[in-house]
């Protein structure tokens, strides 16, 4: 089953890694910048421009983005992670790998597969950390198909992560709730995330 979401089509062409310069440029005996991810933000916005039938702007490198487009990202990001997803982050988080395995599995795994029968993307929330480790090592991706091969359940992705091509999160049928990425990233379980359609920005404003 494949939604009409085409990840090197619809999807951004470069990576989840912005730099902020500010505290470089200020104090100078700073070497490095900042570096963050708008994971969310990417993929709520991807979806924006995918409902709008719109093509996303093409910019090929995060340096060509107008301020106006980092804000825009930078919106969605913020409304990618709501009060609740940050309560489920922590929750699924403070699970043992099985249990939140098993909560994946079986709360929700369903609901995606539903959602992507209905031919609809699904925003994904992927636990890559535990309660007592780094929070920015959890993901957000998009599911856009899925294929039942027999000995694994494969979610076909938009990684924001790795543009240009289509990952997979591989839930294992012979191995009871075992989930692994074809990126070769952790993954301690996942939940579908609440995606609430804003109209994008068909034509970005410069800076």
């Amino acid at each position: 089953m494949k939604t009409n979401f085409n990840p090197p089509s619809h999807g951004y062409t470069f990576p989840n890694r912005f730099e902020f310069k500010g505290l470089s440029r200020i104090v100078k005996i700073i070497k490095s910048n900042f570096i963050y991810g708008m994971c969310g933000g990417m993929v709520f916005s991807a979806m924006d421009y995918y409902f709008d039938q719109n093509k996303l702007p093409n910019y090929k490198a995060v340096e060509e983005l107008p301020l106006s487009y980092t804000k825009y990202l930078w919106k969605r990001q913020t409304q990618s992670v709501s009060i609740s997803v940050l309560m489920k982050i922590i929750k699924f988080a403070s699970l043992s790998v099985s249990k939140s395995m098993q909560k994946t599995f079986q709360d929700e795994l369903p609901k995606i597969i539903e959602r992507l029968d209905d031919g609809l993307p699904a925003p994904i929330v992927i636990i890559r950390s535990s309660f007592f480790q780094n929070p920015t090592h959890n993901h957000q991706v998009l599911a856009t198909g899925y294929e039942d091969n027999g000995l694994s359940l494969d979610l076909e992705l938009y990684d924001p992560n790795h543009p240009n091509i289509c990952p997979l999160l591989m839930f294992h049928h012979k191995q009871e709730y075992f989930i692994t990425q074809s990126t070769g990233e952790p993954v301690r379980g996942l939940f579908l995330n609440k995606y609430l359609y804003q109209f994008s920005l068909a034509k970005p404003e410069s800076n």
